[in-house]
């Protein structure tokens, strides 16, 4: 058997000239040698099982219409339930195209025009576009940062929940871009708190395998019986494995009446078909993909203590606690900067391509959000530009 230890994933693969969008061209002003670190792709093969099932799958030489079946349901459920101790009928899955794709259909699907969709920012900047491009209200609540760790104000949110506009709550968990891996509590007080105004919540779990220990994930909808019968979640294999070009992700809705109503609208705007190559190689990551996803984690895990080590509290740049996710969230505001001479600081004088946290929406001013899956030689150059820039050395 094949070892996943640091050599494996030591190794600097050149992605330059392949299509890739992270390693595209880069914004006005950007060395050269610019180092990107922004989109959340990572810079790692994924487990060799997926690219032998994409393989075998080529050498077939027929791609046609090609849609998961119970066997693959039935490799789901083995997976959360034992790696995340949810239990979970295969006839509350339905296979959709992406995890974004899923969140639109259930916004549609469960609110009217106008009517509000809450969301907790900073979060993932796509979730504002999505609801506002679906004609929906835009309503946040802020985190809050507290000792270097977010938490929900849930003061804010129970004021927010029981407007009579607001039908949704979109839910980041673990939270991209914070690194929350939320506890079990937490989820409770929320979902108690929509199940006390009648709002529904979308989940948005694509990142649930990421978690590092001593955290474990809570699914949502594995709280209880009442949040799950008001809860859509959407997840993929597709940031556990690394392979966030192929259109493969799936829904998990427990109420009937829900999964039916989020069905229709994916059926009328013609999602829900996957293909020959996302389900070979879905199939094979939740096969045969742990070991790998095992080594993953314990070197993503060397890599965040490789940052904390580098920018500790109380430093110009603080990298915040993640518990979960390969992305860290940057604390820069010992540097004085605005949003705009951040992004500047970082791309045209340290040399490397973050994403900057205005646009994350509120609370993001004065962060950075870095991706940290990549060869531990690639960072430890990364964090020598930056301390460089920040006259850290």
């Amino acid at each position: 058997m094949e070892r996943f230890d640091s050599s494996f994933f030591d190794t600097v693969h050149d992605r330059r000239g392949t299509g890739s969008i992270k390693y595209g061209t880069p914004p006005a002003g950007a060395p050269e040698d610019v180092i990107p670190m922004w989109v959340a792709d990572m810079d790692f093969p994924t487990p060799p099982a997926v690219a032998e099932a994409m393989e075998r799958a080529a050498r077939q030489k027929i791609f046609g219409y090609t849609m998961p079946d119970e066997s693959y349901s039935r490799l789901l459920a083995d997976w959360y339930g034992r790696r995340m101790g949810w239990q979970i009928d295969t006839a509350w899955l339905a296979p959709i195209p992406s995890v974004l794709a899923g969140v639109s259909a259930a916004i549609r699907a469960l609110t009217a025009p106008g009517e509000g969709v809450l969301l907790c920012q900073p979060v993932y900047y796509p979730f504002a576009r999505i609801i506002t491009g679906c004609g929906r209200e835009l309503m946040v609540s802020p985190l809050r940062l507290e000792n270097g760790r977010y938490r929900f104000d849930f003061a804010d949110l129970e004021k927010k929940l029981q407007d009579k506009r607001c039908k949704v709550f979109l839910l980041c968990s673990p939270h991209n871009p914070v690194g929350r891996v939320w506890k079990r509590e937490e989820l409770a007080e929320l979902g108690d708190l929509c199940c006390k105004y009648d709002v529904k919540i979308i989940s948005d779990e694509i990142h649930a395998d990421l978690v590092f220990t001593p955290n474990r994930h809570v699914p949502m909808a594995s709280v209880s019986p009442e949040i799950a019968a008001r809860t859509v979640t959407c997840m993929a294999p597709t940031k556990t494995f690394n392979m966030a070009g192929l259109p493969a992700a799936h829904m998990i809705i427990p109420n009937e009446e829900l999964r039916r109503g989020v069905a229709q609208v994916c059926s009328a705007s013609g999602q829900g078909l996957w293909g020959v190559m996302p389900l070979a190689a879905a199939t094979a990551a939740y096969g045969r993909g742990e070991p790998w996803l095992e080594g993953l984690l314990a070197y993503l895990k060397g890599n965040l203590a490789l940052l904390h080590e580098s920018f500790p509290a109380g430093a110009p740049i603080t990298a915040l606690e993640t518990e979960g996710t390969y992305l860290a969230w940057l604390d820069c505001r010992g540097l004085g900067l605005n949003g705009e001479e951040l992004d500047d600081f970082f791309l045209k004088k340290a040399g490397i391509w973050l994403d900057g946290g205005t646009m994350f929406g509120a609370g993001g001013e004065g962060f950075q959000r870095l991706n940290f899956a990549c060869p531990r030689s690639v960072l430890q150059k990364a964090i020598d530009r930056i301390k460089k820039a920040a006259g850290m050395a």
